[in-house]
């Protein structure tokens, strides 16, 4: 065992002993409370079990909370609400989050726990209501819109999280009463008000088939920089450009890639088998997708539509194949999947 790894282990199971005595049990309420019947029982459903996933896992207990009348302030209300649900509580600190959504009153409120604060200070906490709530509101996906902030908190938190770098695993609780202290942002929102305009980008000319799979991906994260939701560009394959149609796409999740996609591409494999590509990245890093790819009469297109039925997430944005018979298999002739789907490289 390498010396990282040795102690990488011991930290681990420092947290475990010290944190022995933390419950990551809990209910649907625990994590929802629909109190104005905003969201379908399957949304509260996945919520719920969401919320599990990223307590267990992730030691972070995200709530929301659907209020029915409207507060006369809604900080208030969320510290109360925070403080009563003892967000954190069940947690190795205080890292609880609060999602508070005033229907009524067309606004959201995201309420930070203390041992968040540091990762997810007051400006990204708006900016995931602005940039990654409220498109996904306006077109009535409230629950699609709660899980898709919920994706960027963890990944923020989980993001910001390096072993040689974290204070000391002592699993002790907060000593105050509080275990929010105000931190957060609120916006307005509108619900089901009208998806945001895809109109005709006047860059549209530019991002047009390409002579190979890999400056085809470039284009795109060209894309993803300038925020274009145009989803007739010719980069994408015909079928693709249906399913952006129908597919809400934020600020927030194009920023989100770009940043992902600028530090992969160094490390970008292709693997090409006549009209078809897959652009591969190392298997270490389960948050990198792979991308596929269809050559046209024009040149090279992105097939996103093949790829949101081949390919999936999990609740740490890690990504698995859904199904194992799809025509882009040729390029992981060396992979094997274990039984949820996930990737892993074949013995030699």
């Amino acid at each position: 065992m390498r010396p990282r790894t040795r102690m990488l282990f011991i930290f681990l199971a420092a947290c475990v002993l010290a944190c022995s005595g933390c419950s990551h049990e809990g209910n649907e309420r625990d994590f929802i409370d629909d109190r104005a019947g905003l969201l379908t029982g399957g949304e509260k459903d996945r919520l719920a079990r969401l919320g599990k996933k990223l307590l267990e896992d992730m030691d972070i207990h995200i709530k929301t909370v659907v209020l029915e009348k409207s507060p006369v302030d809604i900080t208030d209300k969320a510290v109360d609400i925070f403080d009563r649900s003892e967000l954190g509580k069940k947690t190795g600190g205080s890292r609880g989050a609060l999602f508070l959504i005033d229907s009524s009153g067309r606004r959201v409120r995201l309420e930070i726990g203390y041992d968040l604060e540091g990762v997810s200070p007051d400006g990204f906490v708006g900016y995931i209501e602005r940039r990654q709530m409220v498109p996904f509101f306006a077109s009535g996906k409230v629950g699609n819109g709660i899980e898709a902030a919920y994706e960027l908190l963890v990944e923020k938190a989980y993001g910001a999280t390096d072993v040689e770098h974290e204070e000391p695993c002592n699993g002790k609780k907060t000593d105050t009463v509080h275990y929010s202290g105000g931190a957060g942002a609120e916006t307005t929102i509108e619900i089901g008000g009208g998806a945001l305009e895809k109109g005709r980008s006047a860059l549209a000319a530019e991002f047009h088939a390409q002579p190979s799979p890999l400056a085809t991906l470039e284009k795109y994260g060209e894309v993803l920089r300038l925020r274009i939701k145009d989803p007739d560009l010719e980069l994408y394959t015909p079928e693709s450009r249906l399913f952006f149609a129908g597919w809400t796409v934020t600020d927030a999740q194009q920023d989100n890639e770009s940043r992902k996609l600028e530090s992969d591409l160094a490390a970008a494999e292709v693997i090409t088998v006549e009209d078809r590509a897959v652009i591969r990245f190392p298997l270490h890093d389960r948050g990198s997708n792979p991308y596929f790819l269809v050559r046209g009469a024009d040149g090279w297109m992105l097939d996103f539509a093949g790829m949101n039925r081949v390919i999936g997430f999990n609740h740490k944005n890690q990504w698995f194949f859904r199904s194992q018979e799809h025509p882009y298999l040729f390029a992981f002739d060396d992979v094997y999947c274990d039984r949820n789907g996930f990737p892993h490289e074949k013995q030699r």
